[in-house]
């Protein structure tokens, strides 16, 4: 038997899988079986397996059930010890098995040991390096409530737990992952971070806004399935008004970098409604965390998405000036440029200070602006 088992759901996804598949074969842990579930493609995704000559890699074909059946089918079908995930259209990176195997080897209670990943554009170069770790350390149940801390690939997991939970919830089209890893905490799933990038995360921008109502829809249904249970513990069960904010903000982003003004408007007022806690701030989180939203790779226009953001915000925020949701989105740009050693930092940092004079009592971001108006130090020689 071997000790990793690696589930590859594949659905019309021939012009991408042999990537997934390659990255499969380059790891340099040997010890693993790769099972691609083609779940009743109509393209010639079969072909496209054939090809690739390696007892190790299996193919099953089924009709479509949808992503969590043909991952069920999947692990299902598998004998490791472990099980690691690898959606079709993204990739491994080459010492992903070879650094968390021996994670979970030296330590029988732990269940999960999750890396970060790079987002990647569709020719596969890389956008940026995600470390989850910074802002949830502890993949706790109460991290999980607010956020799902990691992709679908980034973990590597222990069979028994996913026995004991029951596999993914083929009920859910959306989120079905986030679903899994809420439950699996839930149920006492001791998780870990290695603080190592182990996936290539491919984003598909246009799909992600063209689902934006699904999504919300996913997610909801998960919160109502979470919060309906009677066993939550009470510092859980009072993050609800947070999760559902959360959700709902979620879906104005995702509708607005779609163009969406509407749906948008509408989801910003529910997840007002749910988490007043986003009016908070200056500029408020929810403005702050839109604004963040705007520079990844999922949103396709910054200043485009914020100029409809500030067209579109609701009765808590009305009369909130144009000028002060593009000051928040430059002083992000400053913020992230600083933190990737970029150029131009002091010049957004100064936008923002000009769009928005309430900046000025942000010590990091005075520091930021004025950082390149300070003398350098002359270099000396050493004779």
């Amino acid at each position: 038997m071997p000790k990793v088992s690696i589930i590859i759901p594949a659905y019309n996804r021939a012009d991408m899988i042999l990537t997934a598949l390659k990255s499969v074969l380059a790891q340099t842990y040997p010890d693993w079986e790769a099972i691609i579930v083609d779940d009743g493609s109509s393209d010639n995704t079969r072909e496209v397996v054939a090809g690739v000559k390696d007892a190790r890699v299996r193919y099953i074909y089924q009709e479509n059930k949808g992503l969590p059946g043909a991952r069920n089918t999947g692990i299902r079908a598998s004998s490791g010890e472990y099980v690691a995930f690898l959606d079709s259209d993204d990739a491994f990176l080459p010492e992903k098995l070879a650094l968390q195997v021996p994670v979970l080897d030296a330590d029988p209670q732990l269940c999960l040991v999750a890396g970060g990943f790079v987002e990647v554009d569709m020719n596969m170069r890389p956008l940026h390096e995600i470390r989850p770790w910074v802002k949830n350390p502890t993949l706790d149940l109460l991290d999980w409530v607010r956020t799902c801390s990691f992709c679908v690939g980034s973990p590597l997991v222990r069979r028994a737990w996913l026995d004991k939970a029951g596999l993914f919830d083929e009920t859910m089209r959306y989120v079905e992952d986030w679903d899994l890893w809420l439950r699996l905490s839930s149920m006492g799933c001791h998780m870990q971070w290695l603080k190592e990038p182990v996936y290539l995360y491919r984003m598909h921008a246009s799909s992600m806004v063209r689902q934006a109502v699904m999504m919300k829809n996913g997610m909801i249904a998960m919160f109502d399935k979470f919060f309906a249970r009677s066993d939550l513990p009470p510092e859980a069960a009072a993050l609800r008004g947070e999760a559902y904010g959360h959700a709902y903000l979620n879906a104005a982003a995702r509708a607005m970098a779609g163009g969406d003004g509407v749906e948008g408007k509408a989801c910003l007022t529910a997840a007002f409604e749910h988490n007043p806690a986003l009016l908070d701030g200056n500029p408020p989180v929810a403005i702050d965390t839109l604004a963040s939203f705007a520079l990844t790779p999922l949103c396709p226009d910054a200043k485009q998405f914020m100029a409809l953001l500030a067209n579109s915000l609701p009765a808590p925020l009305a009369h909130w000036p144009r000028r002060r949701v593009f000051g928040a989105l430059y002083a992000v740009q400053a913020f992230e440029k600083a933190a990737n050693h970029q150029p131009g930092v002091s010049g957004y940092a100064f936008k923002a200070i000009w769009n928005d004079p309430a900046w000025l009592r942000n010590r990091g971001l005075l520091k930021l602006a004025f950082a390149s108006l300070r003398p350098q130090r002359p270099e000396t020689s050493t004779p």
